[in-house]
């Protein structure tokens, strides 16, 4: 077409279609004030081209929002698209700079999702609910914050817990039961635990503690001051018997003291006894049972059994 129209460029109208060499037609840029642009002023540009503000011309490329964005064929061209804000929709999958970014944040939260410690540096706060602390540690603050639900994980301490409230069930399968309420045979509970003592005494240090309850050698509970809860002894002979805590006396043979020794002057003994002392000259019958509270005796003669108890 060229050279059909080389014998024309005489004509006014073609010399202003056809370009210096009046081999193909020209094409004048205009921008938007309708001033040509000029090589210094183009629209486009070579790899890291300079770019002066104010003066430099590029070419406007638009994208296409759709409420709902469209696909398009493989292989077929397409707009860019954005969304409702201008913003252009960006697909990382399948490689690429963003993809890469993406998958750095993941490993980062897998991390701290392993190990508390890669949280550090100065003190801040997420939504005001969680605290990272240089140490390292992550603290809930206190209000209305909350976690969520805990994943299980066996052998791994969760820290420090304070339980400021607990309220027990009374079901069949909860620890706690409720004041009259009737035993069942699929019941649960805790078992509770005894101290053996056999040399029965105070465990709790004051009047108004908390204390255990105290059970015998064959594990009997101690609940009361009876005859004989803490053992006998038989004695047939002179031995002299100190530091016990004899609350009853029961004599098989006519039986003399040499000595028997009260804890106060509420009972009868050879020393500080109630009434008249006692000596050798006394006499206790075969069958008889006295009751009071001794230290220690020593027979003159006869035989008896002590009942050991407490007070």
């Amino acid at each position: 077409m060229a050279s059909d129209l080389r014998g024309y460029t005489e004509q006014e109208t073609l010399n202003k279609v056809l370009n210096t060499d009046n081999d193909s037609i020209q094409v004048d840029i205009v921008d938007a004030t309708g001033v040509s642009i000029t090589t210094t002023n183009e629209s486009v540009y070579a790899d890291d081209a300079d770019w002066t503000d104010s003066t430099s011309k590029h070419t406007l490329v638009g994208g296409l929002y759709q409420g709902t964005p469209q696909g398009i064929t493989d292989g077929d061209t397409g707009p860019l698209q954005v969304n409702a804000a201008g913003n252009l929709i960006v697909d990382v999958i399948g490689g690429g700079v963003l993809e890469t970014l993406v998958d750095g944040v993941e490993t980062l939260l897998g991390t701290i999702d392993g190990d508390t410690s890669t949280i550090a540096g100065d003190t801040t706060s997420v939504d005001g609910k969680i605290t990272a602390c240089n140490t390292g540690a992550v603290v809930l603050a206190a209000g209305s914050a909350a976690i969520g639900k805990l994943a299980a994980n066996d052998g791994v301490d969760i820290g420090d817990v304070d339980v400021a409230s607990v309220v027990t069930g009374v079901a069949a399968t909860n620890l706690g039961k409720a004041i009259q309420s009737q035993q069942g045979t699929t019941d649960t509970g805790v078992a509770a635990l005894v101290v053996r003592n056999d040399a029965l005494a105070d465990l709790s240090g004051a009047d108004g503690d908390y204390a255990p309850l105290q059970v015998n050698k064959t594990g009997a509970l101690n609940v009361t001051e009876t005859t004989g809860h803490l053992g006998a002894i038989f004695q047939d002979n002179d031995t002299n018997i100190t530091s016990k805590q004899v609350i009853a006396i029961q004599f098989i043979e006519d039986t003399t003291f040499t000595t028997l020794t009260p804890v106060d002057s509420s009972y009868i003994g050879t020393a500080s006894g109630n009434g008249e002392d006692i000596d050798t000259s006394n006499t206790f019958p075969q069958g008889m049972t006295i009751f009071g509270r001794w230290t220690g005796y020593r027979l003159a003669s006869g035989t008896i059994v002590a009942y050991q108890g407490a007070w």
